[in-house]
C-alpha cells in the first residue's frame, strides 16, 4: 500500500514541478548572433486573463521581430511538449495511486462486519 502513496504523491509532485518550470521557465534562442527571448511554455494570457503577451504574429512590424518571432517558434513548441508530456505522465501517475488507495479502502470495509450486541 506504501507504493500507492509514493505513487499518489510523487505524481502531483511531478505535475506541479513541471507546471512550475512551464510558468517560470524564460526560453531564448539565437539569431544571427542575437540572443532572442521567447517567453515562457505557458504564458501568463493562459492563466489570467488580460495579461499580456509577446507580441503576436500578425503584429510583428519589423523584419528583425519576425525572424525573432519565427526562431521563437519551435523553441515554444519543443518546451510545450515536454512539459504537457511531464505533466500527464504526473497526472497519471497521482491517478494510478489514487485509485489504488481507494481500491484498497473499498475492499477493506467491505471485509468488516458489525456485531451486534
Amino acid at each position: 500500500m506504501v507504493w500507492a502513496k509514493v505513487a499518489l504523491a510523487g505524481g502531483l509532485l511531478l505535475l506541479a514541478a513541471a507546471f512550475a518550470v512551464g510558468t517560470e521557465n524564460q526560453l531564448s534562442t539565437s539569431v544571427m548572433g542575437q540572443t532572442q527571448h521567447c517567453g515562457t511554455a505557458i504564458p501568463a494570457s493562459w492563466l489570467m486573463s488580460g495579461s499580456d503577451d509577446k507580441a503576436q504574429a500578425g503584429s510583428v512590424a519589423t523584419d528583425d521581430e519576425k525572424r525573432a518571432e519565427t526562431a521563437c517558434g519551435p523553441v515554444v513548441h519543443e518546451s510545450r511538449v515536454l512539459v504537457f508530456t511531464i505533466m500527464g505522465v504526473g497526472g497519471l501517475l497521482a491517478l494510478v495511486g489514487w485509485t489504488a488507495i481507494s481500491t484498497r479502502r473499498e475492499a477493506v470495509s467491505r471485509t468488516v462486519t458489525h456485531a451486534r450486541a
